[in-house]
């Protein structure tokens, strides 16, 4: 019995000794194994989200970068469409602007009729555009094709028309190229002055202005057309070492801070804002036989009887 006792507790611790060892390695193991697989599980769902994003963020990128940079290829072109229109309308301007001058200096030296020699507008076209710029854009001829465009024409009315004709080729991406044909003109009134005719005179039409107790036979009288000058030396109108006193109108507003002053020739105020009240005349025409209370201005009454 006692053999078999010890045969089974042999046994026993046998199978305990067994048990301890392989049970609780295998239970350790089997969790750990379990562990082990949660881990390669989780890691590699995070690897293959963390491949989903970049696939995504990749695929974005593919799409907006080309967009973007298209829209700033579309928004480049447009630009330099309107700064061509913007110089050659300024061009045109010039020209035409040019043209009544032009006009004016030739009714000065008392010429008969209209006379456009030694004046072109292709010249002043070019003297008043960038042609830097308009020879390296999309206009077609550059600025030389432009001003060979440019056409002056005299209206019966004593109108200049300057009109321009040209072509912008338009690049855009993954577009073909196309040209359009585009025309600007200007009208400018040729700078011939004011001159009353005969009717006028005979019937003695006299000028005043709304804050004068006078009127004015000369339209080109001191007191109607100011000659106004500029001056810089703003020290000795702050210390009041001038003939002159300052505006009640547009010096009351200033504290002293003033780069220049405008004087008219025939004042006695300077100005600090040259669109005063006080530089500016508002003439008004009217028949001498309506006025009433108006003494006659002592300047301009001189050259005839009113």
């Amino acid at each position: 019995m006692i053999k078999m006792k010890e045969r089974g507790q042999r046994k026993m611790f046998s199978c305990q000794k067994h048990f301890s060892k392989v049970n609780p390695v295998q239970n350790d193991n089997n969790n750990n194994k379990i562990v082990v697989k949660k881990s390669k599980r989780a890691s590699s769902s995070a690897s293959n989200l963390s491949g989903n994003e970049e696939g995504a963020m990749t695929l974005e990128a593919s799409l907006i970068v080309p967009i973007f940079l298209i829209v700033l290829l579309m928004l480049t072109s447009a630009g330099e469409i309107l700064m061509i229109h913007q110089q050659i309308s300024h061009g045109a301007c010039e020209a035409a602007k040019r043209a009544a001058v032009n006009e004016y200096r030739i009714r000065q030296k008392k010429k008969s009729g209209s006379d456009l020699s030694g004046f072109s507008a292709k010249s002043a076209f070019l003297a008043a555009v960038n042609r830097k710029f308009l020879d390296h854009s999309a206009l077609i001829g550059g600025s030389a094709g432009a001003a060979a465009a440019c056409r002056l024409t005299l209206t019966s009315k004593g109108e200049y028309i300057v009109s321009v004709r040209y072509y912008i080729r338009k690049t855009m991406p993954f577009l073909s190229t196309h040209t359009v044909s585009y025309e600007q003109s200007v009208r400018q009134k040729s700078m011939t002055g004011y001159v009353p005719d005969g009717d006028e005179l005979k019937k003695g039409y006299v000028y005043i202005t709304p804050h004068e107790a006078v009127y004015h036979k000369d339209l080109s009288c001191t007191h109607l057309s100011l000659d106004i000058s500029v001056d810089e030396d703003v020290e000795k109108y702050r210390n009041k070492r001038t003939q002159y006193k300052p505006c009640d109108k547009c010096t009351k507003h200033e504290k002293g801070d003033f780069s220049c002053v405008y004087i008219a020739k025939e004042g006695e105020s300077y100005h600090t804002d040259l669109g005063c009240s006080g530089l500016k005349r508002t003439v008004k025409q009217v028949d001498l036989s309506t006025l009433k209370g108006m003494r006659p201005c002592m300047r301009c009454a001189k050259q005839g009887d009113t």
